[in-house]
Protein backbone atom coordinates (compact mmCIF):
# COMPACT_ATOMS: atom_id res chain seq x y z
CA UNK A 1 0.00 0.00 0.00
CA UNK A 2 3.28 2.56 0.65
CA UNK A 3 4.57 2.22 -2.59
CA UNK A 4 1.08 2.40 -4.32
CA UNK A 5 0.80 5.71 -2.70
CA UNK A 6 4.43 6.71 -3.26
CA UNK A 7 3.61 5.94 -7.04
CA UNK A 8 0.71 7.45 -7.27
CA UNK A 9 2.02 10.62 -6.06
CA UNK A 10 4.90 10.84 -8.48
CA UNK A 11 2.10 10.86 -11.32
CA UNK A 12 -0.66 13.16 -9.46
CA UNK A 13 1.68 16.75 -10.82
CA UNK A 14 2.09 14.77 -14.64
CA UNK A 15 -1.80 14.25 -14.86
CA UNK A 16 -2.20 18.17 -15.31
CA UNK A 17 0.28 17.40 -18.56
CA UNK A 18 -1.49 18.16 -21.37
CA UNK A 19 -1.14 15.68 -24.78
CA UNK A 20 0.67 17.74 -26.61
CA UNK A 21 3.36 18.01 -23.75
CA UNK A 22 3.20 14.30 -22.93
CA UNK A 23 3.81 13.38 -26.75
CA UNK A 24 6.40 15.69 -27.39
CA UNK A 25 8.21 15.10 -23.66
CA UNK A 26 10.15 11.08 -23.80
CA UNK A 27 11.24 11.71 -20.33
CA UNK A 28 7.50 12.73 -18.78
CA UNK A 29 6.52 9.52 -20.93
CA UNK A 30 9.26 6.99 -19.66
CA UNK A 31 8.58 8.42 -15.75
CA UNK A 32 4.56 7.82 -16.67
CA UNK A 33 5.15 5.04 -17.77
CA UNK A 34 7.31 3.20 -14.72
CA UNK A 35 5.07 4.43 -12.69
CA UNK A 36 1.98 3.10 -14.11
CA UNK A 37 3.61 0.03 -14.33
CA UNK A 38 4.88 -0.36 -10.87
CA UNK A 39 1.28 0.96 -9.34
CA UNK A 40 -0.27 -1.61 -11.52
CA UNK A 41 1.52 -4.09 -10.11
CA UNK A 42 0.96 -2.81 -6.45
CA UNK A 43 -2.53 -3.04 -7.04
CA UNK A 44 -2.30 -7.25 -8.11
CA UNK A 45 0.13 -7.79 -5.41
CA UNK A 46 -2.79 -6.45 -2.93
CA UNK A 47 -5.29 -8.31 -4.71
CA UNK A 48 -3.09 -11.45 -4.53
CA UNK A 49 -2.55 -11.01 -0.89
CA UNK A 50 -5.77 -9.69 0.53
CA UNK A 51 -7.40 -12.90 -1.49
CA UNK A 52 -5.13 -14.92 0.08
CA UNK A 53 -6.21 -13.36 3.83
CA UNK A 54 -9.21 -13.77 3.19
CA UNK A 55 -9.55 -17.41 2.39
CA UNK A 56 -10.14 -16.82 -0.96
CA UNK A 57 -9.95 -19.05 -3.90
CA UNK A 58 -6.59 -18.82 -5.87
CA UNK A 59 -6.94 -16.83 -9.51
CA UNK A 60 -6.40 -18.04 -12.47
CA UNK A 61 -4.75 -14.81 -13.68
CA UNK A 62 -4.10 -10.99 -12.60
CA UNK A 63 -7.59 -10.36 -14.50
CA UNK A 64 -8.97 -12.44 -11.72
CA UNK A 65 -7.37 -11.71 -9.14
CA UNK A 66 -8.84 -8.21 -9.43
CA UNK A 67 -12.58 -9.64 -10.12
CA UNK A 68 -12.13 -11.99 -6.89
CA UNK A 69 -11.64 -8.30 -4.65
CA UNK A 70 -15.55 -7.87 -5.91
CA UNK A 71 -16.35 -11.30 -5.27
CA UNK A 72 -15.38 -10.93 -1.60
CA UNK A 73 -16.32 -7.56 -0.78
CA UNK A 74 -13.09 -5.83 -0.40
CA UNK A 75 -14.33 -3.42 -3.08
CA UNK A 76 -17.59 -2.98 -4.95
CA UNK A 77 -18.02 -5.86 -7.64
CA UNK A 78 -18.64 -2.81 -10.32
CA UNK A 79 -15.55 -1.42 -9.58
CA UNK A 80 -13.91 -4.40 -10.13
CA UNK A 81 -14.87 -4.92 -13.42
CA UNK A 82 -13.66 -1.72 -14.23
CA UNK A 83 -10.36 -2.12 -12.90
CA UNK A 84 -9.64 -5.34 -13.90
CA UNK A 85 -8.21 -4.38 -17.41
CA UNK A 86 -5.42 -2.91 -15.45
CA UNK A 87 -4.26 -6.13 -15.41
CA UNK A 88 -3.73 -6.28 -19.42
CA UNK A 89 -2.71 -2.70 -19.47
CA UNK A 90 0.54 -4.15 -17.24
CA UNK A 91 1.50 -7.03 -19.21
CA UNK A 92 1.41 -4.74 -22.37
CA UNK A 93 3.80 -2.45 -20.24
CA UNK A 94 6.01 -5.26 -18.99
CA UNK A 95 6.00 -7.59 -22.31
CA UNK A 96 5.57 -5.45 -24.92
CA UNK A 97 7.48 -2.46 -24.26
CA UNK A 98 9.00 -2.12 -27.20
CA UNK A 99 5.47 -1.46 -29.00
CA UNK A 100 4.38 0.93 -25.86
CA UNK A 101 0.93 2.29 -26.90
CA UNK A 102 1.30 6.05 -25.39
CA UNK A 103 -2.09 7.20 -26.33
CA UNK A 104 -2.77 4.33 -23.63
CA UNK A 105 -0.14 5.24 -21.76
CA UNK A 106 -1.56 8.84 -20.81
CA UNK A 107 -5.70 7.38 -20.65
CA UNK A 108 -4.18 5.27 -18.02
CA UNK A 109 -2.48 8.54 -16.44
CA UNK A 110 -5.34 10.53 -16.67
CA UNK A 111 -7.36 7.80 -14.52
CA UNK A 112 -4.83 7.20 -11.89
CA UNK A 113 -7.68 8.51 -9.52
CA UNK A 114 -9.21 5.03 -9.87
CA UNK A 115 -5.86 3.58 -8.07
CA UNK A 116 -6.27 6.25 -5.41
CA UNK A 117 -9.91 4.92 -5.18
CA UNK A 118 -9.00 1.08 -4.64
CA UNK A 119 -6.74 2.01 -2.43
CA UNK A 120 -9.10 3.78 -0.24
CA UNK A 121 -11.50 1.11 -0.42
CA UNK A 122 -8.73 -1.77 0.63
CA UNK A 123 -7.61 0.70 3.82
CA UNK A 124 -11.32 0.81 4.54
CA UNK A 125 -11.69 -3.06 4.41
CA UNK A 126 -8.97 -3.46 6.20
CA UNK A 127 -10.13 -1.86 9.07
CA UNK A 128 -13.64 -2.92 9.07
CA UNK A 129 -11.24 -6.67 9.20
CA UNK A 130 -9.69 -5.97 12.47
CA UNK A 131 -12.37 -5.19 15.91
Amino acid sequence: MDELSVRLARLEPLKSKSKAEFDADPYLRDIAERNLEVSAQCVLDISHRLISLAGGQRPRDYYEAILRLGELGVVPPEFAAYLAPLAGFRNILVHEYLEVDWQEVYRNLQQISDLAQFADLVREWLRQQTP
